[in-house]
């Protein structure tokens, strides 16, 4: 039996991003009968941003944890747990001033924890203690934004890269991108973008069906 967790990071209710989550799971599960699935919504219930108390309790190892360092703890434990019991994960993030949402980044304050998710190694350095599997990060975009090239040398999207680097710091190399492009620039070019983000996530899922195949 296979599982799969599914991330909201979008602080609406009623978002793209959601909506193209949902195609995911519902597509993933009809392909793959008798999958688990593990919600995580962090965009309208979003965890506590770091203060002091809160780094100490997550990075550092004191001798008493308070209520509150002991709750975060329990709370981080969990979500890293998620992580490492599913066979992939799928993550609806939409571009928020050409990056993550807050709740998505303090997700990631919470996760990245040394011993935990990361270690380093004095000769070698950082290396991620979490196994490999395929992350699919379903990108909503107000604009159109893709890989730099020579005609668009700066496509503004400090997104991807960072999720990317993220995730390879705690161990996991195999982050996909499905883009929904043109969501605020009128109906033609949002239908436009929700169908490409659907082909993506169809072919997404062909593809990993053929791996399981194999």
């Amino acid at each position: 039996m296979r599982t799969l967790l599914a991330i909201d990071t979008s602080p609406s209710s009623d978002s793209a991003s959601r909506s193209l989550v949902d195609h995911f799971v519902t597509h993933y599960t009809t392909t793959n009968p008798g999958t688990t699935v593990v919600h995580r919504n962090i965009g309208t219930a979003p965890l506590a941003h770091l203060d002091d108390e809160l780094i100490n309790g997550l990075r550092k190892q004191p001798d008493v944890l308070t209520a509150r360092q002991q709750s975060a703890r329990d709370d981080s434990d969990a979500m890293v747990a998620e992580m490492a019991a599913a066979d992939a994960i799928v993550i609806g993030a939409p571009m928020h001033n050409f990056t993550i949402t807050s709740a998505f980044r303090t997700w990631i304050d919470h996760i990245a924890r040394p011993g935990v998710t990361f270690g380093y190694d004095p000769e070698t350095g950082p290396k991620g203690l979490l196994a490999d599997k395929p992350v699919y990060v379903i990108s909503t975009r107000g604009g159109k934004y893709g890989e730099a090239d020579a005609a668009n040398p700066h496509p503004a999207d400090f997104q991807s890269d960072y999720i990317r680097h993220i995730f390879k710091f705690i161990g996991i190399t195999n982050v996909q991108f499905i883009a929904a492009n043109g969501m605020d620039m009128g109906n033609e070019p949002r239908a436009e973008g929700l169908e490409a983000a659907h082909l993506g996530i169809d072919a997404a899922i062909a593809h990993l069906k053929s791996q399981h195949a194999a």
